[in-house]
């Protein structure tokens, strides 16, 4: 995965079956990571485990 110039959170898959596809991040309004878009789908963040 490589990160993409710009202020939109942009990335491109470099490897695998998904090579070329671009998606993005998306955040909330503290400006936390909350989420990945992918081919117009949002996977959702799942919370870290509590150890």
């Amino acid at each position: 995965m490589g990160l993409l110039p710009g202020d939109d959170d942009g990335y491109i898959v470099t490897a695998g079956g998904l090579k070329g596809q671009r998606g993005f991040f998306s955040r909330d309004e503290k400006g936390v990571i909350v989420g990945a878009d992918l081919a117009g789908r949002l996977f959702g963040r799942v919370p870290a485990a509590s150890v």
